[in-house]
């Protein structure tokens, strides 16, 4: 119930990792969004519709963001914060690039279309997993391990 609270009070029809804070933002949510980013590193997203995950920005295709795998793409391409869905709503994907893509960045763009082939969106919510946690759900117990241990993961 609470999740459902934030997200028609908060976010609304954007995804978590696009949300922003704002001056009228409670303590509790501005609080929120100053570890999002931290939070969000710690996990990755299982794809079911595509509206919930960040293409470029969120963790879903391998165990990095795309954006940390092709920074020099990343660097060029118009739509940073684009879904997944919104990427795959036309046969030819919809992104674009400030630049025309030669060399390396031709390469791998060339990589990351070829990753997409086994993409098939479907009609669930996409699902966060939380990589610290062998059930893939969150605990404040498994945060606070690697807290303490500087990010080091410890079984």
């Amino acid at each position: 119930m609470w999740q459902q609270l934030l997200r028609n009070k908060y976010i609304k029809n954007k995804t978590l990792g696009s949300c922003e804070k704002k001056p009228t933002d409670s303590h509790f949510w501005k609080s929120l969004m100053n570890i999002k980013d931290n939070f969000m590193e710690l996990g990755h997203f299982n794809v079911k519709d595509g509206t919930q995950t960040r293409f470029w920005v969120d963790t879903w295709l391998g165990n990095k963001p795309l954006k940390d795998r092709f920074p020099a793409l990343f660097n060029i391409v118009r739509r940073k914060q684009d879904t997944i869905a919104t990427v795959l709503s036309s046969p030819v994907l919809n992104i674009s690039f400030r630049r025309h893509l030669v060399g390396a960045n031709l390469t791998n763009w060339h990589r990351i279309v070829a990753s997409l082939q086994q993409i098939n969106l479907l009609q669930e919510r996409d699902v966060f997993v939380w990589d610290l946690n062998a059930s893939g759900a969150f605990t404040v117990k498994s945060l606070y391990a690697a807290l303490i241990n500087n990010g080091v993961r410890v079984s």
